[in-house]
């Protein structure tokens, strides 16, 4: 098979931040064009906070960003978002993402003025570049890929993030035979998705996809690179009275393949209530 290595491995292109630095080292300094980043762990962890963090530092980095969830939608993107903003802005908050997504924080008068600017803060800095699709149940891959390259098109740097490989379904070149055998079972759906994810990547954008733990193996294959986020048993770095109200607790990611670089594990503190991530000491 002849490849073109100037349009097919991404050299061309710089890596995408991801927003945290360590991990950013890990990947050689982010999301690069044909890779592919799998992300998996159990579930309430914080995969979709994460990718959707992912997705957000990618859109700010002025790559054109594709976020494909089964689960939430525009609405639900935008209240976390914009919480993670309002938090950055008024560190003393303890406005969460649910009150903010379900109105509530719109009807106090001491939060929503500050809310409303965490909203234009959002559609300020990564409206044009952030896109949010909606799967339906068992989606094909072909569906992203046609999305994908209508940004191809436009801009330089593509980045897809799908959260939640098993909602989709694999499409094996549009062949309904193949396909059909392809998704006969949990186990070779996810597989084959996964590999079309890559391929998806491949084409010229950089992914990054979540499953759950128990499929960890089945992506690991088509992965450029897989890890595991986990929650931290035992103590680690104490929590404020403000962290604790928001339901911050210490995650890791631990890197369990890489082919861009060192291994190791990225220590983390998942703030569930302002829908964030941030580094923290080991």
């Amino acid at each position: 098979m002849q490849v073109d290595v100037t349009t097919r491995m991404g050299a061309l292109h710089p890596a995408t931040a991801t927003g945290l630095p360590i991990l950013d080292r890990m990947l050689a300094g982010g999301l690069r064009t044909g890779t592919l980043l799998s992300v998996s762990g159990a579930a309430g962890v914080g995969k979709t906070a994460f990718s959707l963090l992912v997705g957000y530092m990618a859109a700010r980095a002025r790559a054109a960003t594709l976020f494909a969830s089964p689960v939430i939608d525009e609405t639900e993107v935008v209240a976390r978002l914009a919480t993670r903003a309002l938090h950055r802005d008024h560190p003393d908050s303890r406005v969460t993402y649910g009150t903010l997504w379900t109105g509530q924080a719109w009807q106090d008068e001491a939060s929503h003025g500050p809310v409303s600017a965490a909203v234009e803060t959002v559609v300020k800095k990564v409206g044009s570049m952030f896109h949010v699709h909606k799967c339906d149940p068992f989606e094909s891959t072909a569906s992203l890929a046609a999305t994908a390259s209508q940004l191809w098109a436009r801009h330089d740097r593509v980045v897809l993030v799908v959260d939640g490989i098993e909602a989709l379904s694999a499409s094996v070149g549009g062949d309904a035979g193949r396909a059909a055998a392809a998704n006969a079972s949990l186990e070779s759906r996810v597989s084959q998705v996964a590999f079309e994810l890559r391929r998806i990547a491949e084409e010229g954008c950089a992914v990054l996809v979540t499953s759950q733990a128990r499929h960890a193996d089945l992506v690991a294959p088509a992965a450029t690179m897989s890890a595991d986020l986990r929650n931290v048993e035992g103590s680690a770095s104490p929590l404020n009275e403000r962290q604790l109200a928001l339901g911050a607790r210490p995650v890791e990611l631990l890197v369990r393949k890489n082919h861009t670089g060192p291994t190791g594990i990225v220590p983390l503190r998942f703030i569930a209530g302002a829908a964030t991530f941030e580094e923290r000491a080991p």
